[in-house]
């Protein structure tokens, strides 16, 4: 929001593109004291599924303890795709991780093109 007031159009700001592709992406503010609301605060008309989502990937990325990631999410929320996932914490669809995490898979497999598969390391 603060980039809109100093140089960037809501329009013109990439995070709805990078959320539709699939890109781990969370909200939040780097100037909390200097913008902190705005007249629509979901500029971009995201479903419910799309902020538990959202909400999720911010305790994900988050610099919170492996402890209370775990809370938040479960006790292995590092795995990829629906392993890592519980609806009824998270109120994402598993369907919706399983996609994120195909859709990542594919992209992986452009990365390592030379490979036929994924290294083990890279695919958990």
């Amino acid at each position: 929001m603060s980039n809109n007031s100093l140089f960037l159009d809501y329009h013109r700001n990439p995070f709805p593109m990078f959320f539709q592709r699939g890109l781990n992406v969370s909200l939040s503010t780097d100037d909390p004291l200097q913008i902190h609301l705005t007249k629509e605060p979901l500029v971009w008309k995201l479903s419910s599924c799309d902020l538990c989502e959202i909400a999720r990937n911010s305790v994900y990325q988050s610099g919170f303890t492996h402890a209370a990631k775990a809370h938040w999410l479960r006790d292995d929320y590092f795995k990829r795709g629906p392993g890592g996932n519980v609806i009824h914490k998270t109120n994402v669809p598993n369907t919706r991780i399983a996609f994120r995490h195909e859709t990542w898979m594919a992209e992986m497999q452009y990365v390592y093109a030379g490979r036929t598969r994924l290294p083990e390391e890279v695919d958990h």
